[in-house]
């Protein structure tokens, strides 16, 4: 059987969150927006699944919408944010240099509308510090946007102190917390986010559905048009079975993150020590040992003194049976250095020379040694 350390991409759902879902793709089939007993079900299925996730948040339940995943949530919010403003004198944006496409090209996007994008850039290990995000502030600034944990090196940004910084200075900010939730506890009021988002296969729940956070102050518009749902904010019959997968994948995490937390500190532990053990002074880890997400770990090998293919890692070791990633699932298929990576300062080969790995609920120890055992076939026995 595979050995999947590919996590932070997509996560294996729970058998738990399946057995919520199949109930609504088999004997509950009608459309939520009905008003017969059918529709009015499933209606109140959809309004319980929001309670349980505002909840979960710590927010208003009017405060959350359900949308098909963590990318229409960050176009939601971006575009949704620019197109409702009124002040045309406001049209700078700030975003951070190493955001997940979904957002990096919604920002990119609105060039076409007037705005203005400043890239704020990351230190050597991933983290946008609040100062890099001050010295790009101008009276014409409307949104700053900053990841809570990056995808690709793991690194956990102060998103309290940033958004603390935004609002004095009378600025929207959005943080994309996809990586983060289930990570560490999230909750956007204490860390004074107007927008977050949140993917539910990130945290062993379906593809296809995840939420907007939007603080009930803050004005957007209207994002997909063609119906009423969502509180006429999203048009579109609601994925009623992905919406219970949700909501299950969400109850689990209630009870389970504490053990969920020392399980990936655990795994990912003992790789660090075993790729350090094995390969000594010709590895180097890309995710800082604290403040972090302890799921993830990203790694460069010395090319000059080791078999590395270039570009190629992810796919020695899954002719081995092991999934790993060179750096976003957005970008798979490529065999360009990571984004991320080259812009924490490493050069194009060695970006080519490193993995990242990503723990989960179901990964064990006796896989963690697999692994290393066949990265050191792989580096230094072929």
């Amino acid at each position: 059987m595979n050995i999947y350390f590919d996590n932070a991409a997509s996560t294996r759902i729970d058998p738990s969150v399946v057995d919520a879902m199949l109930p609504y793709l088999t004997e509950f089939y009608g459309n939520p927006s009905s008003v017969h007993k059918e529709g009015k079900y499933l209606k109140v299925l959809v309004e319980e699944a929001r309670d349980n996730v505002a909840a979960f948040l710590g927010v208003k339940p009017k405060e959350i919408y359900f949308t098909s995943g963590g990318t229409e949530a960050n176009n939601f919010a971006v575009k949704g944010l620019a197109f409702s403003n009124e002040d045309k004198s406001k049209n700078h944006l700030i975003v951070s240099a190493i955001e997940h496409p979904a957002v990096l090209d919604s920002f990119m996007y609105l060039k076409k509308f007037g705005y203005r994008i400043s890239l704020a850039a990351p230190d050597r290990y991933g983290f946008v510090h609040p100062g890099e995000i001050e010295k790009l502030i101008t009276p014409e600034t409307l949104l700053v946007s900053v990841m809570h944990a990056n995808n690709e090196v793991g690194s956990l940004n102060d998103v309290k102190a940033i958004s603390a910084l935004c609002k004095s200075r009378n600025i929207y900010f959005h943080s994309d917390t996809v990586q983060s939730v289930g990570k560490t506890d999230v909750k956007p009021k204490e860390l004074g986010l107007d927008f977050m988002t949140l993917s539910a296969h990130k945290i062993y729940g379906p593809k296809g559905v995840g939420i907007l956070f939007k603080d009930e102050n803050v004005r957007i518009d209207k994002y997909i048009h063609g119906g009423g749902q969502e509180r006429d904010m999203r048009g579109g019959t609601e994925n009623v079975a992905s919406v219970a997968g949700l909501s299950r994948a969400v109850g689990i995490l209630r009870n389970t993150m504490e053990n969920d937390l020392k399980h990936y500190r655990h795994i990912t532990g003992i790789i660090r020590k075993g790729l350090t053990d094995t390969f000594g002074e010709n590895v180097s880890f890309n995710t800082p040992e604290k403040n972090s997400v302890p799921n993830i770990l990203n790694v460069t090998f010395n090319h000059e003194k080791l078999n590395v293919p270039e570009g190629l890692l992810p796919v020695k070791l899954d002719l081995k049976g092991i999934s790993v990633s060179g750096g976003s699932a957005c970008s798979s298929g490529s065999l360009k250095p990571s984004k991320v990576l080259l812009e924490i300062g490493l050069e194009e080969r060695k970006a080519q020379s490193s993995v990242r790995i990503s723990a989960g609920r179901f990964n064990t120890e006796e896989e963690a040694v697999k692994l290393i055992s066949a990265l050191k076939e792989i580096l230094i026995t072929n």
